[in-house]
């Protein structure tokens, strides 16, 4: 974008200009490292919890089948009941941390990173017009 630097008529004005456009980014910047972070974070943490995710649904299948098979009040058949509610449980804990750390949170921390890096280098563009009028005065 081209900023109506002329507008400015003294180095003071620029000087505020350049003071606030400096907090700015230095915010901005501290937002881009942490959601680089926790995109890096994420990725890993979906990635393990779908594989995971994966097991749990093959663990669950597999006792759901098998636990009929099984004699009435069998010690067999208690505990592969207890197993089944344990991975059922446990897959419903992970089905909602994938909500938090899934691949739709994933791709939102991604694009609120780019949007951070579009401010940053929008800023830069303000900053180098700013200084260069700063120079001209």
């Amino acid at each position: 974008m081209a900023y109506s630097v002329n507008a400015l008529t003294t180095t003071a004005d620029c000087d505020k200009l350049l003071g606030k456009a400096e907090d700015d980014l230095r915010a901005l910047r501290h937002r881009s490292d942490n959601l680089d972070y926790a995109r890096d974070t994420t990725s890993e943490s979906a990635t393990e919890a779908q594989a995971t995710l994966a097991g749990l649904d093959a663990e669950i299948q597999a006792l759901t089948t098998v636990i009929p098979t099984l004699a009435e009040g069998t010690k067999a058949r208690k505990n592969s009941e207890l197993d089944l509610r344990e991975a059922t449980y446990r897959r419903a804990n992970l089905a909602d941390r994938l909500d938090a750390r899934g691949p739709v949170a994933l791709l939102t921390r991604e694009r609120s990173l780019a949007e951070t890096e579009a401010r940053i280098a929008e800023i830069t563009a303000f900053v180098t017009a700013v200084t260069a009028r700063k120079a001209a005065l």
